[in-house]
């Protein structure tokens, strides 16, 4: 191959580029460089204007139409859900002299999942000495009862800002039992009269984001929920613009940054054609969203790594354009925050607001020739599962009759083989996890949710599948662990053994003598023996496996391992090292969740 190498200063094509990435490849397939979301949508390693598939003028300016762009700034809108409305109040209070800028009320009147809010008394409790004007309300509530208590107590207060977030549809995808969309359209439209500066009705998207959607699943929802709300509220009586109006969307984030920002903006683009197809003035076809960072990203173990989740999340947030963002607390897989997590969770949007100045920016993806291609196609393919979803009756008849269910639970399995796998990382959970750490505090730990409706779309955790290993070693004392019979020296066996280390970790297994290189086999076998362990892992490499693996796997079992396990593959010389004793072998790209649960079976880890 001729010499590729560019000069500085040298002008260069894609054939130079190409060429030296091919050499880099060393034969792989330029296929191995090309990823995909969960849609399928490829992630290309290179992105230039030409293969931009739409210009930067289809997507208009900032703040004008099709409002795929936004504005810039957003409002800090932090979720509240104590049980208690006096304890509410002071975080409410606490949090708007930190910077919070509009209040989301989570309300259960049980207390279980929120507020304990039945009446008006309790209500202002929780609202006592807040500016309802300067702080506005949104609420977190099903059913109207909470909604109707709002409504009496903005009597004379310019209500902008502030959205009672009926959403029916929503409820279903909780409960599994439709609700009644045209009694919520009529108290809909008696609010727009009454307080023209709210909005009624929420587009709630997460249900389907916590269940494990993609970003296409996740926009069409929203879209075919909207349809469904702009039908009831214009057989309520309203035009289409002030049906428009009437309606605020609900997002979850993720914390992959740029697609997240273009999932926000495919939003906006599709809805704009929803809203121009039918008849709204251009000023009306905005979207506007109400970004949350998700919690099915969140984890329990190693719970300060959820800072960076949220952080990003809320990035993507910002970049996107959404019109106000709610960051979680790092602690809310645990359970109620403390006053020290609440302060996180909103300095997070502070420092994105001020300190990184995105909140004086108006798109700042834009332009971005990836941000600007993967709108365009996740627009396509949302676009693509929405009109499906019409064809199903619309998205209450999609979900009666289990069709989108089904559809995410489709998608949802595909990534939980690539997390059970480890192809996809979760920090602290299932790679790099720290064994023994310690948990950080909460107010109140929540109850574990009751089980679903056989329709509802049940929130997930990714990591929950591997908590629930390391839910079974916490307990034990002493942890159980596993032996590292290591072959030759340091430097040879090293990487393996810090490869099964990490492994067993993420079941919250330790291993002992994972650093130690023994002179004979004798030795190693009486190192065995005196670590009491009833597992060994062999650790070395390939070479030193066609020579030594057999015999260890022999001796080790007769000095009394119940169970041996290898690390790497064994390839021609599984049946041989079967046959003197080795029971498992685990090696990058196995079904880690599998071969963590086969350990605690040898381990005897009930």
């Amino acid at each position: 191959m001729p010499d590729t190498t560019l000069q500085l200063g040298e002008a260069a094509d894609e054939a130079d580029w190409r060429a030296l990435v091919e050499r880099g490849l060393r034969g792989a397939p330029w296929s191995r460089l090309v990823g995909k979301t969960g849609d399928g949508i490829a992630i290309a390693p290179l992105y230039r204007e030409a293969e931009t598939e739409t210009g930067a003028d289809i997507f208009g300016a900032p703040g004008a139409a099709p409002f795929v762009r936004g504005e810039g700034g957003w409002v800090i809108r932090q979720a509240f859900a104590h049980p208690d409305p006096d304890r509410t109040n002071r975080d409410i209070l606490a949090d708007l002299a930190g910077g919070v800028g509009g209040i989301e009320l989570v309300i259960d009147p049980k207390g279980e999942r929120g507020v304990a809010i039945r009446s008006a008394t309790e209500l202002d409790r929780a609202l006592a000495d807040v500016i309802l004007e300067a702080a506005p309300v949104s609420l977190d509530a099903q059913g109207a009862t909470v909604a109707a208590l709002l409504e009496d107590k903005l009597k004379g207060v310019a209500a902008a800002g502030t959205a009672f977030n009926l959403d029916p549809i929503g409820e279903q995808m909780h409960t599994g039992i439709a609700g009644d969309i045209a009694e919520v359209a009529c108290f809909a439209a008696r609010v727009r009269t009454r307080l023209p500066a709210a909005t009624a009705l929420r587009v709630d998207a997460r249900p389907v984001h916590e269940a494990g959607a993609t970003e296409a699943q996740e926009i069409a929802t929203a879209l075919a929920s909207g349809i469904a709300y702009l039908r009831a509220l214009q057989e309520a009586g309203l035009s289409i613009d002030d049906s428009a109006g009437a309606l605020r969307f609900a997002i979850g984030m993720g914390p992959d940054v740029l697609i997240e920002a273009a999932k926000l903006r495919a939003l906006r683009l599709c809805w704009a054609r929803v809203m121009e197809a039918l008849g709204a003035a251009p000023e009306a076809r905005a979207a506007r969203i109400h970004a949350f960072t998700g919690q099915r990203m969140l984890t329990r173990y190693d719970a300060y790594t959820n800072i960076l989740r949220i952080t990003t999340a809320a990035f993507a947030a910002a970049v996107g354009g959404a019109d106000a963002i709610t960051t979680s607390a790092f602690t809310d897989a645990l359970g109620v925050p403390t006053p020290f997590a609440r302060r996180v969770a909103r300095n997070t949007q502070n420092v994105l607001a001020e300190e990184c100045r995105l909140g004086h920016v108006a798109d700042p993806a834009g332009g971005s020739w990836f941000v600007e291609n993967m709108t365009h196609a996740l627009a396509a393919k949302a676009w693509d599962i929405m009109q499906t979803i019409e064809t199903q009756g619309g998205i209450v008849a999609a979900l009666e009759s289990g069709f989108l269910q089904n559809a995410i639970a489709e998608t949802r399995a595909v990534r939980e083989k690539l997390i059970a796998t480890r192809r996809e990382a979760i920090t602290g959970v299932n790679d790099f996890p720290l064994l023994d750490a310690v948990e950080p505090d909460v107010e109140l730990k929540r109850a574990a949710p009751a089980p679903a409706h056989n329709k509802a779309l049940a929130p997930i955790h990714w990591a929950a599948p591997f908590e629930e290993l390391r839910d079974k070693t916490e307990a034990l004392k002493p942890r159980p662990a596993v032996f590292c019979a290591t072959l030759g020296a340091l430097a040879a066996f090293g990487p393996r053994a810090q490869y099964a280390r990490n492994l067993f970790a993420v079941g919250g297994v330790a291993t002992l003598g994972e650093e130690t290189a023994y002179d004979t086999r004798d030795a190693m076998i009486d190192a065995f023996r005196a670590s009491k362990a009833r597992v060994a892992v062999i650790c070395g490499t390939d070479a030193t496996y066609a020579e030594e693996a057999e015999n260890a796997a022999q001796r080790l079992k007769a000095a009394g391992a119940l169970w041996v396990i290898l690390a790497g593959k064994p390839g021609e010389l599984e049946v041989k090292l079967r046959s003197s004793g080795a029971d498992q072998f685990i090696f990058i790209g196995v079904d880690a969740l599998k071969e963590l649960q086969t350990l605690h079976a040898a381990l005897g880890i009930k």
